[in-house]
């Protein structure tokens, strides 16, 4: 791995501005989280707001909405405007703080940007704190770790994975590494690193890094103190060729994780050596019906709460595809497939509690709700809420 120059000249500059490691941040939050059988959560929904090769926004911001727990139902209850593009959305662990990716290109600036966001607990309103550079083009992810120490970016273009430390007020300081993927596969749309998403393993001592581009998942142990990414002791797990890894979750028990392939619409079972930060393959297992011959890109990837269930978005067949998981061996059982009511659905979510999931049907401008059967897995449509190009959901 080596950095491009636009990298080395940026990066250097802002690792030198970066006072604040990720450890500085303090370990205990400052207000608890709603329990999971409250009667209401907020739901925070990423967008897209202009018009790119790849979709046509038409938000003017994120958007925040109220979850009823009981009935699953949506309404709309703040906006911020004003941020571009702000696909990739999430809160802090305590729900104070929201941090989003601006995926914008160079047409806009020399840079994507991050931005972080105070919450009013009363309101629920976002107020800007600051931003950075996410130091290439097209940040599509962000995550934290629970201890709220840093932020993780990963930028599709240029393969550049970058993080943030977290200060006291919940700004985000300069980025204190700025890594730079290599490599390619053998689809069209592989030819070069493009790092999808940052997911942490279940004690937070890794990160993983699905990389669609390279045909790899990228491992690195997290020195908090220094807010960096060192390389594993084995560095990567490889998927089969033009698979395209896009995004990862790991199972609750530990054992075992799953990625779902974007390009060929398949999901690549692992077993999890969680001493050592090793995925080991065990499956891999189709999304689409087998008479299906229309176009497909794989999106978004979640388990149940209970762990017995793991769902995955179908952007093309327009469907949730939906396994049951044999918590022994990890492997996973196809139930069938859920129609997601809407065009090219992105990301969705699993409501606290497991009760509801919420799909953000990108191209067709709602979100679709769904009541789940928590002893089939299956899916009851219940209602949508129309919202502009919708990208990103996250509840608190």
């Amino acid at each position: 791995m080596k950095n491009q120059p636009f990298c080395c000249i940026v990066g250097c500059t802002f690792l030198a501005l970066a006072l604040v490691s990720c450890a500085d941040k303090p370990t205990e939050t400052t207000t608890e989280k709603a329990p999971e059988n409250a009667q209401s959560h907020f739901v925070l929904v990423g967008t897209y707001t202009k018009k790119e090769g790849h979709v046509d926004g038409k938000s003017k911001g994120i958007s925040i909405l109220k979850m009823d727990a009981a009935t699953g139902s949506l309404t709309p209850h703040t906006l911020k405007e004003g941020i571009i593009n702000p696909s990739f959305v999430t809160f802090s662990p305590d729900g104070n703080f929201v941090y989003a990716v601006s995926e914008t290109g160079g047409d806009v600036g020399p840079s994507g940007t991050v931005h972080a966001f105070s919450v009013n607990p009363q309101t629920q309103e976002l107020t800007k704190l600051n931003e950075q550079i996410s130091h290439n083009y097209a940040p599509c992810h962000i995550s934290t770790d629970q201890q709220a120490r840093c932020a993780f970016v990963a930028n599709y273009v240029g393969g550049v994975v970058a993080v943030y430390p977290i200060q006291k007020d919940g700004s985000l300081a300069p980025a204190s590494d700025v890594i730079t993927l290599e490599g390619k596969g053998v689809h069209p749309e592989q030819e070069a690193s493009h790092p999808h998403s940052v997911i942490l393993s279940p004690d937070e001592r890794f990160a993983f890094v699905p990389d669609k581009g390279a045909d790899k998942i990228w491992a690195f142990e997290i020195d908090y103190a220094l807010g960096k990414l060192i390389p594993a002791a084995q560095p990567f797990a490889s998927v089969h060729a033009g698979a395209g890894p896009r995004h990862l979750v790991f199972h609750s028990n530990g054992k075992f994780a799953y990625v779902i392939n974007e390009l060929d619409a398949t999901i690549t079972g692992f077993r999890y050596d969680a001493a050592k930060g090793v995925l080991s393959e065990i499956q891999n297992i189709g999304t689409l019906p087998a008479d299906y011959q229309g176009f497909n890109a794989c999106a978004d990837i979640h388990l149940s709460p209970d762990g017995r269930f793991l769902y995955g978005s179908n952007r093309g067949h327009n469907s949730i595809v939906i396994y049951s998981v044999n918590e022994t061996n990890g492997q996973l059982q196809l139930v069938g497939h859920e129609p997601t009511r809407g065009n090219f659905p992105r990301n969705f979510m699993i409501a606290p509690g497991g009760n509801w999931l919420y799909v953000a049907n990108q191209n067709s401008d709602n979100i679709v709700h769904f009541k789940i059967d928590k002893t089939t897995g299956k899916l009851s449509h219940t209602g949508e809420t129309l919202t502009p190009t919708p990208v990103c959901l996250k509840a608190k």
